[in-house]
């Protein structure tokens, strides 16, 4: 991309397609750490591209807090709301106390006794496929991450398809009414199961739950648990959706790639891991400055905001060989699609078995993929991935 304006990062239909990653190649090459002011962030914010200024900066959580928000456009009283109450938007020791609770659901222990149900969960989402005639198959893969996070929770399951939707607009309504509305009801939905679960003792995650932080002597309160069962039910969902759709769509163009897998060329892991590389579904994490830092070339002074790229960051060549080739064998795949530092994603292994899974009932049973329309982005800035999938699956 040669110019010698800077593009503009706000540049309406930007993130409607995959042509942002040309605006970012030009600041990773040009202007790394820069100062933006667009009309809609009056404000302003540093705006990081290269990989290793963004790992700097996730890593650094006495410098660089995530009580302000963690990304643009932000409802400021809504983050005040839950400011070291979610884990998202904590720091250090609120969010260390939190975290040690919330991570026992999905360490390996616990995972390893729901892989199965995770395989049975998936491939009944792809033989479904493989019988409908529905020209999108997003309609199927977003059921997917939101079955398997629902029945991990011990959700109703007469409630999981209103849990998917709700959780769908919290993220990618138009509407910032819409988006607050959906939030609210989802912790409305999470507050009613905790205090019912008080009296009844039915739901077995929020017991585990309760259980560990009497056994570790914690302290987190029902208004955390509540913050924090949505967080972990929205990052459970939306993300991993995406990162499916996104493989299959390159499975579906780059059918060699799709043929190695087929052919056990590559392992899954190696394939799940560019399959995360390549979706960038969180595509910026904000952070906002306590005191003054140095970044790159940049000066970046206490109360300024700092926004990384993640999208760019998993494309920077000086990390990643060829990094604009989908390659299902990249070796040493260091993207950080889950992020860096404390607040590494908690379901992070959760989505890995999720998309190794789908490839799996994918080679067992899928010939080839079918093209039938053209693929439709959700335009976000921040939770960007595909919203239609127009792919057939073939046996």
């Amino acid at each position: 991309m040669t110019q010698h304006t800077a593009p503009d990062l706000f540049e309406s239909g930007l993130f409607d397609g995959t042509r942002f990653y040309d605006t970012f190649a030009w600041y990773r090459a040009n202007d790394p750490v820069s100062w933006q002011q667009p009309a809609a962030e009056p404000d302003g914010f540093w705006s990081v591209t290269r990989y290793h200024d963004v790992v700097a900066v996730h890593r650094d959580t006495v410098r660089m807090s995530s009580t302000e928000g963690m990304r643009l456009g932000s409802n400021a009283h809504a983050v005040d709301a839950v400011a070291n109450k979610m884990l998202i938007v904590s720091d250090p020791p609120d969010h260390t106390r939190m975290k040690r609770v919330l991570i026992r659901p999905f360490s390996n222990e616990i995972l390893a006794r729901v892989e199965q149900h995770v395989g049975e969960v998936v491939a009944a989402v792809v033989a479904d496929a493989l019988r409908d005639g529905r020209p999108d198959l997003l309609q199927h893969l977003k059921r997917i991450p939101t079955d398997v996070i629902c029945a991990i929770m011990r959700l109703p399951r007469s409630d999981w398809a209103w849990i998917g939707a709700k959780t769908t607009e919290a993220f990618e309504s138009p509407s910032e009414v819409e988006r607050l509305v959906a939030n609210s009801e989802i912790f409305k939905y999470f507050y009613d199961l905790v205090h019912e679960n008080r009296r009844s003792g039915q739901n077995e995650f929020v017991n585990e739950v309760t259980a560990l932080i009497a056994e570790r002597d914690d302290t987190v309160t029902d208004e955390e648990l509540v913050f924090n069962f949505a967080g972990i039910l929205a990052g459970g969902n939306e993300t991993t959706r995406y990162t499916l759709a996104a493989l299959t769509l390159q499975l579906c163009e780059n059918p060699a790639q799709w043929q190695r897998i087929r052919d056990g060329e590559v392992e899954l892991a190696s394939a799940t891991e560019e399959g995360l590389r390549w979706s960038v579904p969180g595509m910026h994490v904000m952070r906002t400055a306590v005191e003054p830092v140095q970044l790159g070339q940049a000066r970046v002074e206490a109360g300024q905001r700092v926004v990384t790229w993640i999208g760019s960051a998993n494309r920077d060549p000086e990390v990643f060989d060829d990094p604009d080739t989908f390659d299902v064998g990249r070796a040493g795949n260091r993207h950080l699609s889950f992020g860096a530092g404390r607040h590494l994603c908690l379901g992070s292994r959760l989505a890995r078995l999720e998309i190794t899974a789908y490839l799996r009932a994918l080679r067992g049973t899928v010939t080839s993929f079918e093209l039938t329309g053209d693929p439709r982005y959700n335009g976000s800035n921040f939770t960007w991935g595909l919203n239609e999938l127009p792919v057939r699956l073939r046996s």
